[in-house]
């Protein structure tokens, strides 16, 4: 899933002039390495992975009506899904520092243009369609300079984006049987027992 998402956005970002088909999705850490084939790219890298914890109440158990003359029902019990948010950094690793800033000025027009990105599936299966939404995500200078220590020291142009929410579920379920009777002899033969 997290796959799709990168890739609908460096779809997006390649789409467009003067940053047409130089978009990767790599790890933007191995950009002094001669052989990652990074040079002269604009390189999207994911940073963090976030739990979106205001979406973790859901149901685990999902009602399905399956016959409308007499009301009857089929209960799954599912896995709760985990909603999650992507944090990514845009770099532009172009040969002059100029080329860069214009890079970096493209994709936040890019994505400010139309900050919500579907995906659609290639077998045109509906249910695996998806939106998300892209914004750009600030953070302090000091919080900037440790994430680029950690990438390498080498810092270029860049904007961090959180991409909202991302839905990732598992695909099994268990059926669950429903009580639809209760078979009680006698409240007072219980109540004699005691």
């Amino acid at each position: 899933m997290i796959n799709k998402v990168l890739t609908v956005l460096k779809d997006k970002l390649n789409s467009v002039d003067p940053i047409k088909d130089s978009v990767v999705v790599a790890d933007v850490a191995k950009h002094d390495d001669g052989t990652s084939g990074l040079s002269d790219k604009v390189i999207i890298t994911l940073l963090n992975v976030q739990e979106e914890s205001t979406l973790k109440n859901a149901p685990r158990y999902h009602k399905t009506q399956i016959s409308t003359t007499a009301p009857k029902y089929e209960m799954k019990m599912e896995s709760d899904p985990a909603y999650v948010n992507l944090y990514v950094m845009i770099s532009a690793n172009r040969a002059s520092y100029e080329g860069s800033l214009v890079s970096i000025s493209k994709v936040i027009e890019v994505i400010q243009a139309k900050n919500v990105l579907e995906y659609a599936d290639p077998g045109n299966d509906r249910t695996k369609d998806f939106s998300f939404r892209t914004e750009m995500h600030s953070v302090p200078f000091e919080q900037l300079s440790y994430v680029w220590g950690l990438l390498g020291g080498k810092v270029m142009p860049s904007v961090l984006y959180k991409i909202s929410v991302i839905k990732i579920a598992a695909v099994n379920s268990e059926d669950i049987t429903l009580i639809d009777e209760v078979a009680i002899k006698s409240i007072r033969s219980i109540s004699h027992k005691k």
